[in-house]
């Protein structure tokens, strides 16, 4: 799938938009750090993913 690596691109740069959401004065304002979160654990999962297919496409021959 040679898509696949513009998908996982665009789920980190969700995960990006996860942390800079804007939630202050809004209903959403409690779950401020939890969104934090969701959007960290997305980065690390789809940066690690992207590396992990970079190195195997790499070493694959």
């Amino acid at each position: 799938m040679q898509n696949s690596y513009f998908l996982f691109f665009i789920a980190m740069l969700s995960g990006f938009a996860f942390i800079q959401l804007p939630v202050a004065n809004t209903i959403f304002s409690g779950l401020e750090t939890t969104l934090n979160v969701i959007g960290i654990v997305i980065v690390l999962i789809f940066a690690i993913t992207i590396i992990w297919k970079a190195a195997q496409a790499l070493f694959k021959g």
